[in-house]
């Protein structure tokens, strides 16, 4: 072999080795590409997966949520069932209630009446005179009835037809307690004689008047009547000295056919309408019906009413 050819072998030799070691470097780096490529589509993979997660992460909290506002409005349900059983319950001994307050009345009239057409003659002055005071006493009694289920119906819709005035305050108490059928003497007044109000007339004696029924009805002795300013309203407080409200009745205390159940109140007639009857006629002037506890023992009715030092309510 001459040195040429040796030079030519050798040459190829090193081209073929250079093709060999390009083609392990191209297969290499397509290797590499190839697990780049693998791995990238692997962090595709994971991000996939973080987005899946959080996804149902986020369902799983709108479902707990839901469940959450699902548990919120079972207990509302609950609680509207509950107020709605107790309404229902008062309903129902309103109805007992003002039957028998209706029948009574009513029976008594027409009973007595009955008496003195058939028996006028015969009847001495004094069986007549008695007779016919007690038709007047059950008149005024149905006829209260009547005015505070005519005055509730107007109230509760939106028909309460009210004439506010300037009134002397210590004058609307003093005409209250005399037209009261309650032995009012040893109520005690404390009011100044230029505190004035805005109020109409009728529905302040019908405010007081209310007050002072509950406080002879439920509570007991000393009854005391006292007026005030507050701020810019005038404060009227009717207190007793009785065994006062129980706290878990206090929220109930304004509403319609309210009465709680109580072994010294079961004995008692009455429809529960009072203390509603006396909210709706004091926020039909601007004004509103409160209750505290007296202290040492008892109860305190308030009512705001403004003040007589405007024009208009």
């Amino acid at each position: 072999m001459t040195s040429a050819e040796t030079v030519r072998r050798r040459g190829g030799g090193e081209e073929d080795f250079g093709r060999a070691m390009l083609n392990i470097l191209d297969d290499a780096g397509q290797e590499q590409r190839r697990q780049e490529d693998s791995q990238r589509a692997m962090l595709n993979i994971l991000e996939d997966l973080d987005t899946e997660k959080m996804r149902l992460e986020s369902t799983q909290r709108a479902l707990i949520n839901m469940l959450d506002d699902l548990e919120v409005e079972r207990r509302n349900v609950d609680r509207t069932n509950i107020e709605l059983r107790e309404v229902n319950e008062a309903m129902r001994s309103f109805i007992d209630t003002a039957a028998h307050d209706l029948r009574s009345p009513l029976a008594s009239m027409v009973g007595f009446s009955t008496l003195l057409a058939t028996n006028w003659a015969a009847l001495s002055d004094e069986s007549r005179l008695k007779f016919v005071t007690t038709i007047d006493r059950q008149s005024h009694k149905l006829t209260w009835l009547v005015n505070d289920l005519l005055t509730l119906s107007s109230i509760e819709g939106g028909v309460l037809t009210t004439t506010p005035q300037q009134l002397v305050v210590a004058e609307a108490i003093s005409a209250c307690l005399a037209a009261s059928n309650q032995d009012t003497e040893n109520v005690a007044i404390s009011c100044a004689p230029d505190l004035v109000v805005w109020a109409d007339p009728l529905h302040l004696g019908r405010i007081i008047d209310n007050y002072l029924q509950n406080a002879f009805k439920y509570g007991q002795p000393p009854v005391r009547i006292e007026a005030g300013r507050r701020k810019d309203m005038v404060e009227i407080r009717v207190l007793d000295h009785g065994p006062g409200v129980p706290p878990e009745f206090e929220a109930k205390l304004f509403g319609k056919f309210a009465r709680a159940d109580l072994p010294s109140t079961r004995r008692m007639t009455g429809t529960g309408l009072g203390l509603s009857i006396v909210r709706g006629l004091a926020e039909a002037t601007g004004g509103r019906a409160q209750y505290r506890a007296n202290v040492p023992h008892g109860s305190c009715f308030i009512v705001l009413l403004p003040t007589g030092e405007r024009s208009g309510p």
